[in-house]
């Protein structure tokens, strides 16, 4: 909805003109920060959905290799398999955020 308001214009106490003038809802402003913040809440869930299930997989990764002294090979194919989980969450997320 735009609403208008009149604009009077004066100089040493004479009436100069009336005018209207549109006055911009803040309802634009805040749907504009609503939006930024979603993009950015989104950015950081994509984030944290790749990084955590890697960076989880390297370390449980590395402590059942030096328990069951496995050198590389327990790590690495938890570090895949939590590759494998933040490409899945990501395509969960995206697939949530098109419905929406």
């Amino acid at each position: 909805m735009v609403r208008k308001k009149k604009v009077l214009q004066f100089t040493k106490d004479k009436f100069l003109e009336e005018k209207e003038e549109e006055e911009k809802p803040k309802e634009d402003e805040q749907k504009a920060r609503s939006r930024f913040l979603a993009m950015i809440s989104l950015a950081s869930e994509l984030g944290f959905s790749i990084s955590l299930p890697i960076a989880g997989g390297a370390l449980l990764g590395q402590f059942l290799d030096n328990k069951f002294s496995t050198s590389p090979r327990i790590t690495l194919s938890l570090i895949f398999f939590g590759l494998f989980i933040g490409v899945t969450n990501i395509y969960f997320i995206m697939k949530e955020s098109e419905q929406e």
